[in-house]
């Protein structure tokens, strides 16, 4: 009987505990997978938002991410040719910002990650003047 209490006590504990470490606004509230293997694939955009505004389309993302730190992003605009260029990635220290540049480039373009699931990716821009961006990508 006492085994079974402290073994209860110990788990809420744990659940408590989990529960309250999330590294993403909108999850997953755990994991035990790294963010670095659930990030790596090809992503398709699903929505484009600026402010909570569905844009339909406006833009179009879609990116391949490897595990060796490249990558390909593909750009559409207004349904206009695609532009591909190869990428380099990476993570802050905290893992709470995506960094990519064109290879050769020497600025990170960085978006906060607000959900990164297995399946899920949302990333959110500071545009200046044109506002605060969410891109939602899908793994394909």
């Amino acid at each position: 009987m006492k085994k079974n209490i402290i073994l209860s006590l110990i788990t809420l504990s744990l659940l408590a505990t989990f529960s309250a470490c999330t590294t993403y606004d909108e999850g997953p509230a755990f994991t035990v997978i790294s963010a670095e293997s659930r990030i790596k694939g090809t992503w398709e955009q699903t929505a484009f938002l600026v402010g909570d505004e569905d844009q339909a389309n406006s833009i179009m993302t879609e990116f391949t991410i490897n595990s060796d730190g490249t990558g390909i992003q593909t750009v559409t605009v207004a349904d206009i040719l695609p532009i591909t260029t190869d990428i380099e990635w990476q993570f802050n220290d905290d893992k709470t910002l995506f960094q990519s540049r064109e290879i050769g480039d020497t600025e990170w373009n960085e978006m906060t990650i607000k959900r990164l699931t297995l399946k899920e990716l949302w990333l959110i821009q500071d545009a200046g003047i044109w506002g605060i961006w969410e891109f939602r990508l899908e793994k394909v």
